[in-house]
């Protein structure tokens, strides 16, 4: 890691010629944030709380080793989305973190992949709560963990699930059975009368992370700690829950809609925004009308695809959620040899 970070941050020469060591990212980025242009922009946000937001940033930064390796600027870009949301970075507050991952890049000199610390900006299950609340809409909403004793039965054709009627003969919940825990439960009403609720059991919320998190699967295949599925399963799993569950059948406001996009992305300091760690969760229904692909969207070397290289296999800018041309439809329809669909 010290060549890693003498790649960030050169190492310089004193007065007698005596080289100094790198300054690490927590030194860094006091520095940035101590800049009259970087206090204007995190003021024009947050306004008088700026500086209280700022000094958390610091000690979130000073309280990470991983963090401490990171680029600095991909920090500050990360607590600067943050602050648009108007969320506390403290991860344990369990409303919006700033997580340390490796990213693996090619050096163009020397035409090898080399691991760089970064941060990514993610937003916790609180955190869609909270913009949840602010949007006006819902009336009421909750999120629980289910013990084995609790839950009845659970149809995952139809989405029902059935709870016990009286929980006063529940006990596992009540003496912390941990390894009792089988699944993990959200819902909502809005003020229109309109509920939802939503369950993945402890296998799903498994299954989800591993197919989304590489950091995840580095942690399950090295036995390491590194990943915040690893260290916080239960809050993960729960935020899981909770945003697939509004993402798909809440009411989402426009702050709802940019958190969605925004969380586990990687911002540099140019605003400019990359997936690194997870990839997006699929948060659509599945296009039955899709072409399949040469991989039929299938893993590639145990990873997922990234954006550019699902491109480069087929993917059209109506899989990334952005507006296609109708003309450009009808060409590629014409190219492929394929009639007019009836729908259109």
């Amino acid at each position: 890691m010290a060549g890693q970070q003498q790649r960030q941050v050169p190492a310089q020469q004193g007065q007698q010629g005596e080289v100094q060591r790198p300054k690490s990212s927590a030194v860094l980025v006091k520095e940035i944030i101590s800049r009259d242009t970087c206090k204007k922009k995190f003021a024009e946000i947050l306004g008088q709380k700026a500086p209280q937001f700022l000094a958390s940033l610091t000690n979130v930064v000073s309280g990470s080793a991983q963090l401490k390796r990171a680029d600095p600027n991909s920090i500050v870009s990360a607590a600067f989305v943050a602050a648009t949301y108007d969320l506390p970075i403290d991860s344990n507050l369990g409303f919006a973190a700033i997580v340390p991952y490796n990213n693996s890049k090619k050096n163009p000199q020397t035409g090898k992949y080399e691991d760089h610390m970064e941060a990514q900006f993610q937003m916790m299950y609180k955190g869609f709560i909270q913009l949840a609340i602010r949007s006006g809409y819902y009336e009421k909403m909750n999120y629980a963990v289910v013990y084995e004793d609790e839950l009845v039965s659970y149809n995952p054709i139809t989405g029902e699930i059935v709870f016990v009627t009286d929980f006063s003969e529940c006990t596992q919940r009540d003496e912390g059975q941990a390894n009792k825990i089988v699944g993990y439960y959200a819902w909502f009403r809005l003020k229109t009368g309109y509920s939802h609720e939503l369950y993945m059991s402890t296998k799903a919320v498994e299954n989800h992370a591993k197919k989304y998190s590489q950091a995840y699967r580095s942690d399950l295949n090295k036995g390491k700690k590194n990943s915040k599925w690893t260290t916080d399963f239960e809050a993960m799993a729960l935020k899981t829950v909770i945003k697939l569950l509004l993402s798909k059948w809440g009411i989402l406001s426009v702050d709802m809609q940019r958190a969605i996009q925004d969380d586990q992305k990687t911002f540099d300091e140019e605003g400019e925004a990359t997936y690194g760690d997870n990839q997006p969760d699929a948060i659509e229904a599945e296009n039955v009308f899709e072409l399949p692909g040469p991989d039929n969207g299938q893993q590639k070397g145990g990873q997922l695809e990234s954006a550019e290289s699902m491109a480069e296999t087929g993917a059209d800018a109506a899989d990334e959620g952005e507006y296609v041309d109708p003309d450009e439809v009808d060409a590629f329809m014409e190219s492929m040899g394929l009639e007019e669909l009836p729908f259109k």
